[in-house]
């Protein structure tokens, strides 16, 4: 699929006639692919790691301690589904899982981040993207939800596990702002297919609510403006990857994508089953590894 460069209104267009595409927003601040119209998003909003090269002096942060904190690698695993949305900006700029007036950080896990306060013409290009991103986010759901009535959001996330003591998790489902009555059984059965996962020579620890909850802003506004939609916040232990180099295993990333895309496959067609929104088609387009319902 040819990528384009396309604003946001002409992304919101194309969402609207249910249109397959490959696009990178103007800005540059994401990229929203769709192959094909199916119940399910996969969302990579900490992938990023841009920040334009005019603002580099103006930040105290090295590119080594952005990198730390953001998610590499989750991006390439939204991109194996049907529908991914990747984050291209470094949330050192701007934090999509913020509200508007807190994603802008002065200080962040215990680093300060500008030598000077951003400008006022700078926070509104930033504040800009962020609210962008939910514009965009909003109408990729809307269409799907027309479609679908409702659709399954995973919001992809991978954390850094070597200054948490103790034995923490491999995979991390945070339930804030879960339904637990209405949604238990798609919860349940996603816990299930995670903990089939076989790494080598890595404990695999599936959990709810240990080391996230699932606070983040992402999934209060689809909480709050889709409610008949699903946000499913999933915490990746960083064990694929070295995270002081930032390199990754490269033999473990492989099993952990092929496998992760398996078992999401399967929780997405569960979900989907469960409401009667999937046809035949649609459940060979979203089970691209071969997984089983």
């Amino acid at each position: 699929m040819k990528m384009q460069i396309l604003s946001e209104q002409a992304i919101i267009e194309k969402l609207a006639c249910s249109e397959c595409f490959k696009a990178t927003i103007e800005s540059g601040a994401f990229v929203l692919r769709i192959g094909d119209y199916v119940p399910a998003v996969f969302t990579a909003i900490h992938d990023g790691h841009h920040v334009p090269s005019y603002l580099l002096s103006s930040m105290l942060v090295t590119e080594d301690q952005r990198t730390y904190e953001e998610d590499p690698y989750t991006g390439d695993i939204a991109d194996l589904f049907s529908i991914s949305l990747r984050v291209c900006d470094s949330r050192y700029l701007y934090d999509l899982n913020r509200q508007a007036d807190e994603c802008i950080y002065d200080e962040a896990w215990g680093l300060k981040v500008w030598k000077t306060p951003p400008s006022k013409a700078l926070r509104n290009t930033l504040l800009e993207r962020h609210r962008s991103y939910y514009r965009v986010l909003h109408a990729l759901l809307s269409s799907l939800e027309k479609q679908f009535s409702s659709c399954v959001l995973y919001d992809l996330h991978s954390y850094n596990y070597s200054r948490i003591n103790g034995n923490t998790p491999l995979f991390n489902i945070g339930t804030h702002y879960i339904d637990q009555t209405a949604c238990e059984p798609v919860v349940l059965h996603l816990i299930k297919q995670l903990r089939s996962i076989s790494l080598s020579q890595m404990d695999n620890r599936t959990a709810c609510d240990e080391v996230f909850k699932g606070r983040g802003y992402q999934a209060h506004f689809i909480n709050s403006n889709h409610p008949q939609s699903l946000c499913i916040p999933l915490e990746i232990k960083k064990v694929f990857m070295d995270e002081k180099t930032f390199e990754p295993h490269a033999e473990m990333l492989s099993k952990l994508k092929d496998t992760l895309t398996q078992a999401l496959s399967s929780n997405a067609v569960f979900f989907a089953d469960a409401r009667g929104r999937l046809s035949l088609k649609q459940s060979s387009v979203l089970l691209k590894k071969g997984a089983k319902p």
